[in-house]
């Protein structure tokens, strides 16, 4: 007897565990973007729109910028 298609069968069924848990990772981080972007006083959903398409690139941008509202608070001081 041979055991290959319960080989495939694992295989497929590791490749479904992985693609889950990508997609559960890729929605985390879509939240923490929308909160951090909120946070920093900057539009959280177009942060999420650009992170949908560019997902490193808003990322790393979004934690280089400086929060909106500090930097507001300093302009008036």
């Amino acid at each position: 007897m041979s055991s290959y298609p319960a080989l495939l069968l694992a295989g497929v069924a590791l490749d479904a565990l992985w693609s889950v848990l990508y997609f559960v990772l890729w929605i985390a981080v879509m939240v923490w973007i929308y909160n951090l972007a909120k946070r920093k006083g900057r539009h959280p959903v177009g942060w999420v729109i650009l992170a949908f398409f560019f997902f490193f690139l808003a990322l790393i941008l979004l934690l280089i910028l400086p929060s909106k509202r500090t930097t507001l608070e300093a302009e008036r001081a």
